[in-house]
C-alpha cells in the first residue's frame, strides 16, 4: 500500500513539473491575426446580418492569445493595418464583435483603443 502511494505521488510530481515546464504559447503575428479573423469578413461588410460561428471562435482565439497589452496592441495594428484595405468594412459592427459574439473583454474594442499609453 505504502509503495503504491510513493508511485502515485512520483507520478503526480512528474505531472505537475512537466505541465510547469512547458512554453507558454507565443505570441501570435500577425498572418495568424488576420487568419483568425477572416471568418469575420462577410459580417463586417453587411454580407451576413450575424457572424458564423467560426468568426466568434476566431474572435475569442485571438482574445485568449494576446493577454498581455503589447500583445493586443501588436493584433490591433495588425488589424487597424488589413481594415484599411477593405471596402464597405462597418465599424461599428467591428467594434460590437465581441459583444454580438457574446465574448467578454477586460479593455475597449474601439477605433480609440490607444497603444500608446
Amino acid at each position: 500500500m505504502k509503495s503504491a502511494f510513493v508511485l502515485f505521488l512520483s507520478l503526480v510530481v512528474v505531472l505537475v513539473l512537466t505541465l510547469a515546464a512547458t512554453e507558454p504559447p507565443k505570441a501570435l503575428n500577425c498572418e495568424q491575426t488576420k487568419s483568425l479573423m477572416s471568418p469575420c469578413l462577410d459580417y463586417l461588410t453587411k454580407k451576413t446580418s450575424t457572424p458564423s460561428t467560426p468568426c466568434c471562435l476566431g474572435l475569442n482565439k485571438l482574445i485568449v492569445s494576446t493577454p498581455t497589452k503589447e500583445e493586443k496592441c501588436a493584433a490591433c495594428k495588425c488589424l487597424k493595418g488589413e481594415a484599411s484595405h477593405i471596402p464597405n468594412l462597418d465599424v461599428d459592427r467591428a467594434n460590437s464583435l465581441p459583444k454580438v459574439c457574446k465574448i467578454n473583454v477586460d479593455y475597449p474594442i474601439s477605433k480609440d483603443f490607444d497603444c500608446e499609453k
